[in-house]
């Protein structure tokens, strides 16, 4: 297991994965865990069993920089600095015991690389900590892996290389390029992915790429990604999407274009509460050429100090990274997110590449991929009329519900989901409805409705909260707007007449509600004083630069103190503070389409990383308070300890809303008929 570790750290960490993988071995050497192993081949995965200890303990005694932790951690995570050396200090003991045992004296007596010769900072430490603890933990779950399938670790599907991908991409973007009309969004569109062509060439490092909303980037900027990864070795692309319902299409998209096996799509938080074999071995790795993540699972795992979380973390390392919606980035975490998009760049080889129409400055010396973006803007500018509010006194749901119905087709944007609820309610019972209450599956059922619609010059009506609003790829010729941030509002523009083929117009208007609490509310009231001064263009680029120059300057943009936390080695403290979402949830899957089934599959056969993968577009987080309520009522159970789902015959999931549900909870006699 050693050298698998040094073969995943080495090019951040030479010879640390060795040192590590080996002092993780020295705990098996006590009689006591020999005898454990004998009668329970899972022990070695339960917190009972200590076999950690000895090798953290060879690993201080050595000053081996922060490796105690990374062996001490290895199954139960990387524990606080002050937790660490009270443990240590309680079980001195086990070293004694471990010698008398037959630890070999030589693994005591590896020498000790030098540290990395950039290291000026202990956040940077704690950083190249977690890579070395993934290292670590993934040479150590696939070791056990093939220990427990027979020697060999199973085959998951083969997948493409990087060049292949870069062949079917060019095969597919010349057949589609071929295909289009030389319309002026098309030209734009042919302009975008020259440039990212073109730019390819340039040395790793940070990039932007700033283009219109239906600018084509989705396809553009993964031309730019993996040219620029063959061009310069990296082992893998990995996009990185805000929301889960543009993961959703960017995936179905690259699909489309690259073949089904061609995406890893890794999503889904369903983390197990107590490690078993099972599902310490289904954890995700990433070891896939193309993977497409969200921004909750990518920057909260790089965060984190659980090995199910950091199992994947070293895969980063000489990666490109692609950030799509870059604006989304959380304003009271933007410090630590931009210490560690700095760090990935400068001493792990990583490229990022930041995508948006409305692009904040995160850097000095980031390079624009495309050569003028308020030319290509420009293209755009007439497309989307702008109806800005007639003053600030806002408007009724029944008000608003009667504009909606006088058009045929038209999307309305607000703050909440109950919003949301309520004024798809008052629209009328076609109006069709989406927010985070809905799984994936159901939210993509219910695109694909409003998609057929519009095709067809059908009636659709639509209303959604903010997760239509960026990336997902619907064209109406009305859209209603919640008074919000600028960012918000232009990517509300870019659903409005996305093709440019007639008028559209975008009305914003002031909600009963105002936006929650936090970054978004101080968002609406920055582009209210921009409004307010009549420098709300958002047409122009240069709005985007002062809206964000404003909102990040009247912001905490460290407000959980994870930058202190990091500098003192306090992991699980990180952990715990680096959220993007205040309120998680926990994970539970939805009835719908074939869940059943699905959770069939995990109940009988177990966790493994395909049968999770194949149910993280059928999970909603739900709030603890919510779960308790339902679970309390018999309306959901927990399944492998590790996520919860409906029981049959409650009636908490509407094919309207998602979960909802009213009072008390009873099962409904005539669904339990099978």
């Amino acid at each position: 297991m050693a050298s698998l570790a040094e073969s995943f750290a080495g090019a951040f960490a030479p010879g640390w994965g060795r040192l590590a993988g080996l002092w993780h071995d020295a705990g098996k050497y006590q009689r006591a865990f020999q005898d454990m192993i004998g009668r329970d081949p899972e022990a070695h995965v339960k917190t009972h069993v200590d076999h950690s200890t000895i090798g953290a303990l060879i690993a201080q005694r050595s000053r081996a920089l922060t490796v105690p932790f990374v062996v001490a951690g290895h199954h139960g995570g990387l524990p606080n600095s002050t937790s660490l050396a009270d443990r240590l200090e309680d079980k001195a003991g086990f070293l004694v015991e471990a010698r008398r045992d037959g630890l070999p004296l030589d693994l005591e007596q590896e020498s000790v690389p030098g540290p990395p010769s950039w290291m000026t900072d202990r956040a940077q430490l704690s950083l190249w900590t977690r890579l070395l603890f993934s290292a670590l933990v993934d040479a150590d779950f696939l070791d056990t892996e093939k220990f427990y399938s027979g020697g060999a670790v199973r085959d998951l599907g083969s997948r493409p290389t990087l060049a292949e991908l870069k062949a079917r991409l060019d095969v597919y973007l010349a057949r589609k390029v071929s295909k289009c009309e030389p319309t002026p969004m098309n030209q734009m569109r042919a302009r975008v992915l020259r440039y990212c062509r073109e730019n390819a060439h340039h040395e790793p490092g940070p990039f932007t790429l700033t283009v219109p909303t239906g600018g084509g980037k989705t396809l553009a900027s993964l031309a730019f990604a993996l040219d620029h990864a063959i061009r310069h070795g990296l082992r893998r692309v990995i996009i990185v999407i805000p929301f889960t319902s543009i993961i959703e299409q960017t995936a179905d998209v690259y699909r489309d274009a690259l073949g089904s096996s061609a995406v890893l799509e890794h999503h889904t938080n369903v983390d197990p509460e107590q490690e078993t074999r099972s599902n310490r071995l289904a954890s995700e790795n990433w070891d896939a050429p193309l993977i497409v993540t969200t921004s909750v699972q990518f920057l909260e795992s790089l965060y984190s100090n659980r090995t199910s979380r950091c199992r994947k973390l070293h895969r980063i390392v000489n990666s490109l990274v692609l950030f799509d919606e870059v604006q989304t980035f959380p304003v009271q975490l933007l410090a630590p997110v931009k210490h560690l998009l700095r760090e990935l760049v400068d001493h792990y080889g990583t490229t990022t590449v930041f995508c948006t129409a409305t692009q904040p400055v995160l850097f000095d010396g980031v390079r624009e991929i495309v050569q003028e973006p308020a030319r290509e803007f420009a293209v755009v500018a007439d497309r989307c009329k702008i109806l800005m509010p007639a003053g600030e006194e806002a408007i009724t749901w029944d008000a608003l519900a009667s504009e909606l119905r006088s058009h045929l087709r038209v999307l309305a944007i607000v703050h909440r989901r109950a919003d949301a609820q309520v004024l798809a309610e008052l629209t009328g019972a076609d109006c069709l409805h989406l927010s985070a209450r809905m799984c994936a599956e159901h939210r993509s059922a219910v695109l694909g409705e409003v998609k057929r619609r519009l095709a067809n010059g059908d009636d659709c009506r639509l209303v959604a909260t903010q997760l239509v609003e960026a990336g997902v790829d619907v064209d109406f010729p009305d859209v209603y707007r919640a008074f919000a941030g600028a960012d918000s509002l232009a990517q509300a523009a870019g659903r409005c007449n996305r093709e440019g083929k007639g008028s559209g117009r975008l009305h914003i208007f002031i909600a009963p509600t105002r936006p929650p609490r936090g970054i978004l509310r101080t968002a609406e009231q920055e582009a209210r004083t921009m409004w307010r001064l009549g420098s709300l263009d958002l047409k122009s680029p240069a709005t985007f630069v002062e809206y964000f120059r404003r909102l990040y300057g009247h912001a905490d943009n460290d407000a959980r103190g994870v930058m202190s936390a990091e500098r003192e080695q306090r992991f699980k403290d990180v952990a715990d503070s680096f959220r993007l979402i205040d309120e998680t949830g926990q994970p539970v899957v939805a009835p719908f389409g074939d869940w059943q089934a699905r959770v069939e599959q995990v109940r009988l056969l177990g966790v493994s990383r395909d049968r999770m993968r194949r149910l993280q577009r059928f999970v909603v987080n739900l709030y603890p308070q919510e779960v308790q309520q339902l679970s309390s009522a018999g309306a959901l159970e927990r399944i492998e300890d590790t996520f919860w789902a409906a029981v049959p015959g409650f009636r908490i999931y509407s094919d309207r809303w998602g979960f909802a549900w009213q009072g008390r909870l009873t099962a409904e006699p005539e669904d339990l008929i099978a």
